[in-house]
């Protein structure tokens, strides 16, 4: 028998798909703070926020007759008819948040707007309205969720335990931090203050304050079309993608549309690892999909190739600069600092504020560090400049509306650097104007070969070398059937090769510049590969790059200062001299300051 659902039991579902566990219901408070054009946000959670979460802003408040409407389901603010879909400019606009939530805990708003005399106090157990008041408050919002999932205790028993969720809502708000630097946020947990950020629009000042780990080696300026942020050096990876934060509209997102983005302008300089970065994407809302995730946590781009173009572009002109070269390995000697902000007086009550690291360590151990780091003393020898900077207006229902400042490092310029020494035959030391570069002589002479290798493979055809005896190739039915563009390209290559019937090719000839078993092999792989998208192209760049690997200068032979200078030169034609074609560096820098500092002059 079909049946239709009551109302209490469709709530509790609902709420399911979109409140899994405490850091999905202190998101979406969060975004609707941002929402309301709050510049000030604090967030407080007791027991990981399995019992207590209060989220208090400064916004525009809600009216006494309209606080019952915000907890029904679709009442929203933010849209009002289907053609919206198609320009959302808020963070919210579903109508489900404060609904979903008043349906699985017991929760408390207090708010008022500026023009009112007074706020209104509105209770609701299990979605259900317990009392309703006018009282004395603040201009703003204050909601307080207690209990959650109290009466759905199936879902209870799976959330994690209070460390791990506390973690999890320390991240959130730190990213988010990170996105609004210009507003002032406050992350409290079980009474203890972990940070306050100032709210004055710096961005990098956040990212140091609260992505240490991120900030550790400088973090480079991005800035480009509809791009803007910051990323490390390519020398400067991380283990996992957790450094990568990505902001579309003041959206927190995943995608791999921007990831891709992101890897491609390192145009292959990344040996291993992830880079940490923080962008920000400006898109018009009209180009992106934001609905297709009950925690709007995905969206889809209209222009995908577009958007990862701009994306490699910035990303590519950051890197490819002197900020970008790997700094050396430097010893800190300084230990870490304790955050030492004014944390924002509440009731007349300032709250202890203590290092975030020392908060974790007294929590479970199964915490992830990562999650929520002190600051450490930032390094001053490459500072970034914020190219975030926030707005002269509260967002509020215009949504988010950034200024760029365009920041751009300069260009690496060999010209400015100069012969300075030759150690263990094989690293060149060259001095800037305040920084030491030492080269890696096999990984430099490895790009200048493959550079030469590549160049020539795209703008000329070789002509066959004939062999004694010809061997064949077999492929599948597939490749066999397909267009023959990977045929094309190895005779492009100085292969003499041709069909031979019965999913078979003929070689008779092969390029000058590889062994006949080197051909055999590299055509068959070539083949094997032209299945897969970027497959052969794939082939091609490996087999160059173990031939330009086998054609370099190799550790420990001994070159000339001739020799030497020979090398920069071809270098620094090339279109990437930062890195060997395996992603290794070509050289690092060392500066002034990081020497001084080691020999405790700093």
């Amino acid at each position: 028998m079909i049946k239709v659902l009551d109302s209490f039991v469709a709530d509790k579902i609902a709420a399911g798909e979109v409140i899994e566990r405490p850091v999905s219901a202190v998101k979406e408070l969060v975004e609707n703070s941002i929402d309301a054009g709050a510049h000030s946000i604090i967030v407080e959670i007791r027991g990981g926020g399995k019992s207590y979460i209060r989220v208090t802003d400064d916004g525009c408040g809600i009216s006494f007759d309209e606080a019952e409407t915000a907890f029904l389901r679709h009442a929203t603010s933010k849209i009002s008819g289907i053609a919206d879909l198609d320009n959302i400019v808020s963070l919210g606009f579903r109508g489900e948040a404060l609904a979903s939530i008043s349906a699985v805990s017991r929760l408390t708003m207090v708010t008022r707007r500026a023009e009112d005399n007074s706020g209104v106090k509105l209770v609701l157990h299990g979605g259900r309205v317990v009392s309703k008041e006018r009282t004395g408050c603040n201009t703003g919002t204050t909601i307080i969720v207690e209990d959650l999932f109290y009466n759905t205790p199936a879902r209870r028993k799976f959330m994690k335990s209070d460390a791990r969720e506390a973690s999890s809502i320390i991240e959130l708000i730190q990213q988010y931090a990170v996105c609004y630097s210009d507003k002032r946020i406050m992350m409290i947990s079980n009474g203890t203050t972990l940070f306050t950020t100032n709210g004055d629009g710096d961005t990098s000042a956040v990212i140091r304050l609260l992505y240490p780990s991120i900030s550790r080696n400088g973090l480079i300026p991005v800035s480009g079309e509809e791009v803007s942020g910051f990323v490390s050096d390519p020398g400067s990876t991380m283990s996992t993608r957790k450094g990568q934060l990505f902001f579309v509209n003041g959206r927190l997102v995943s995608s791999p549309v921007i990831e891709k983005g992101l890897e491609e302008g390192y145009q292959g300089r990344i040996f291993s690892g992830f880079p940490a970065a923080v962008l920000f994407i400006e898109s018009e809302p009209s180009d992106i999909d934001v609905n297709i995730h009950p925690g709007k946590q995905e969206i889809r781009f209209l222009r995908q190739d577009e958007v990862k173009g701009h994306i490699t572009d910035a990303v590519s002109r950051a890197v490819m600069t002197g900020a970008g070269v790997p700094k050396g390995f430097v010893k800190k000697l300084e230990t870490p600092a304790e955050i030492k902000l004014n944390p924002i007086a509440e009731n007349n009550q300032e709250t202890e504020q203590t290092s975030i690291r020392e908060f974790l360590s007294g929590l479970e151990r199964e915490v992830p560090v990562e999650a929520a780091a002190v600051a450490e003393t930032p390094d001053t020898s490459y500072v970034p400049v914020s190219s975030h900077v926030p707005d002269t207006e509260p967002s509020g229902s215009a949504g988010y509306q950034p200024v760029r400042q365009e920041v751009r490092p300069a260009p690496f310029d060999f010209n400015d650097l100069s012969f300075k020494g030759y150690v263990f035959n094989t690293y060149i030391i060259m001095q800037g104007r305040d920084e030491l570069f030492i080269f890696d002589q096999h990984a430099a002479h490895e790009r200048v070969f493959y550079e030469k290798f590549m160049r020539g493979y795209n703008n000329s055809a070789h002509s066959p070398q004939p062999v004694l005896t010809s061997f064949t190739i077999n492929v599948s039915h597939d490749v066999y059937s397909m267009s023959r563009e990977w045929l094309s390209d190895l005779i492009r290559m100085g292969y003499d090769i041709e069909d031979f019937g019965d999913c078979t090719f003929v070689v008779r000839g092969i390029p000058p510049y590889m062994s006949i078993d080197e051909a055999e092999g590299f055509a068959r792989g070539y083949a094997e590969a032209a299945g897969e998208e970027g497959g052969s192209n794939r082939v091609v760049i490996d087999k160059l790059i173990t031939k330009s690997c086998k054609s370099a200068v190799k550790a420990h032979d001994v070159l000339s200062e001739q020799e030497i200078n020979d090398l920069m030169s071809k270098l620094s034609e090339c279109d990437n001299p930062y890195s060997c074609p395996h992603g290794r560096p070509t050289f690092i820098r060392i500066s002034s300051y990081d020497i001084e500092r080691s020999f405790r002059r700093k």
